[in-house]
């Protein structure tokens, strides 16, 4: 049991955990990217499909600021110092406090959404018809059962992480898509968008019941206690409330994208199209950045717990240039192929040449943000290891103004979608640069490394090499592949394979390419997968 101990608390077991969560975050996307293929073939980009996703990124905002991110960041830390200091008796009784008043005051906010979700429905999306309104009401009211269990389900994750159990963790976000995805399949057919948002329900609870065994295994001795007396608790509130502030900017920032695109009344389908773009752009920075940055935070929380700043610098810009080292060629790939790989994943059923558009449009812009949006994750969490909350807080604050102003510009010169991702894009691209800045000054040395910047230069280097390759792929191939470009004609059942066959090819050339190329220039995490894999 120690030599376990010892190596999971080794260099072995920080790569084993890495591999767990960036396995689980592979299996989240994927799933999530199923989820999203079967949603769209059944509603396409049409106005119920606007109404389940204008009421579910309000309802999900309610779960993201108080557990998804605020309260998990400061109850981490906490857990881990009580747990090696006090023992896990009291820990546990500090999870049972923070459960309680976390339950508290969710229902308190589920209530009070629930009274005001028409008002508030009408305020967000004043374009909405009064049917899409009515329907976007009642989907809100019924996501409220979930930020309930998804709360109590993000506080069970906290644990397990913080004592270094990511497995089930990591297999919690699969499990809630899987609900959402049995919801469209089975229950869609019979009960329309409600079988989806029924699906959404069942998703929590399965996200929650996954991870019961994990907390069993770990003695878990959970009550119903306010924890009076527990100085603790007056700390986790006291760093959580700049990281509910953090957490609400980031989340208002995809709000805000939603809300502006239904001022732009351009016909429905527009926010559905803006939300499956995000979603792609998502797919990479969950599998590299969030999952990297997960496992991170653990342990930027001890290195700095026991003062060792060196240690903790190198594990930052590690990460960092791992993250720039993933994301910078999965923008390229998500830009120059946009067209390819939405008609490859989406055009089905209701999803027609029309809804391909919607979704490439804003894609493109959202392409654009996806190394700050990655580089941003790290960042933030080595703030939050720091117990420096006040700096994230301001620039996400700034980052919110910045980015409803350059969205309300957008709508005013009504300019489009793709234009009101792009200003999100930007928003992103400073904040990261401002975090990155600021990081900086709290870490004397940090940057001051050839290394780091020496991988930078030739990861971007090497993905504007994938831009040509890609570009000059289509350009010989769109002849005989027309379906390559929007100006070509798509027949899923015909062009399927083809279509198929050409990403795999060009995908897997360009892949060996880069991977060559960044090497070559002198990228170190290019070195490093290299002889991984010529060692197996």
């Amino acid at each position: 049991m120690q030599l376990v101990n010892l190596f999971r608390r080794g260099r072995a077991g920080l790569m084993l955990n890495s591999l767990i969560v960036m396995g689980g975050a592979v299996l989240s996307r994927a799933t999530g990217l199923l989820r999203d293929i079967i949603i769209t073939a059944r509603f396409g980009t049409g106005a119920e499909l606007d109404a389940y996703n204008a009421a579910f990124r309000v309802t999900d905002m309610l779960y993201m600021v108080v557990i998804g991110g605020a309260l998990g960041s400061a109850f981490i830390p906490l857990f881990i110092q009580i747990w090696d200091r006090d023992g896990s008796e009291r820990a546990w009784k500090l999870a049972s406090a923070v459960v309680t008043w976390a339950l508290a005051l969710l229902a308190l906010a589920s209530v009070l959404l629930f009274v005001a979700a028409p008002s508030l429905a009408a305020t967000l999306y004043p374009t909405f018809a009064p049917e899409a309104l009515q329907l976007t009401t009642s989907l809100m009211r019924l996501f409220l059962l979930s930020p309930l269990l998804l709360g109590l389900g993000g506080l069970a994750m906290a644990a397990l992480n913080a004592r270094d159990r990511f497995t089930l963790p990591a297999l919690a976000p699969s499990v809630y898509n899987l609900g959402i995805i049995g919801g469209a399949w089975l229950l869609a057919p019979q009960l329309g968008v409600w079988g989806l948002g029924l699906g959404v329900v069942v998703g929590a609870l399965a996200y929650l019941l996954v991870q019961i065994p994990g907390l069993l295994g770990l003695g878990m001795r959970l009550r119903p206690t306010f924890g009076r007396g527990m100085a603790e608790l007056a700390t986790i509130a006291w760093q959580m409330a700049p990281r509910v502030a953090g957490q609400a900017a980031s989340q208002i920032n995809l709000l805000i994208s939603s809300v502006l695109t239904g001022l732009l009344n351009l016909g429905a389908g527009r926010i559905a199209g803006l939300n499956i773009a995000l979603q792609l752009m998502l797919l990479p920075y969950g599998i590299f950045s969030l999952s990297l940055s997960t496992v991170a935070f653990p342990r930027l929380a001890r290195l700095h717990a026991e003062g060792k700043r060196d240690e903790m610098a190198q594990a930052i810009r590690s990460t960092l240039g791992t993250i720039m080292f993933l994301t910078l060629p999965a923008t390229v790939t998500l830009m120059v192929l946009a067209v390819p790989l939405v008609r490859l994943l989406y055009q089905r059923g209701a999803f027609d040449a029309e809804s391909v558009r919607f979704t490439v449009e804003p894609l493109l812009g959202y392409a654009t943000a996806l190394p700050a949006f990655a580089a941003s994750e790290i960042l933030i969490r080595a703030f939050y290891a720091m117990q420096q909350t006040r700096t994230p807080v301001l620039v996400g604050i700034f980052h919110v103004v910045l980015n409803l102003t350059l969205g309300s510009l957008v709508v005013w010169l009504g300019l489009g979608v793709g234009a009101i991702a792009l200003s999100f894009s930007i928003a992103n691209n400073v904040e990261a640069l401002l975090l990155f800045a600021l990081l900086g000054r709290q870490l004397p040395g940090l940057w001051r490394n050839q290394l780091l910047w020496r991988s930078v230069a030739a990861s971007a280097l090497a993905s504007l090499g994938l831009v040509l390759l890609f570009s000059g792929a289509i350009w010989l191939s769109a002849p005989l592949l027309p379906f390559l470009t929007m100006a070509g004609d798509y027949q899923g059942g015909r062009d399927l394979l083809p279509l198929l066959g050409w990403l795999v090819m060009v995908g897997g050339l360009g892949g060996l390419a880069y991977l060559g190329a960044a090497t070559l220039l002198g990228a170190n995490e290019g070195r490093q997968m290299l002889q991984r894999l010529r060692r197996h």
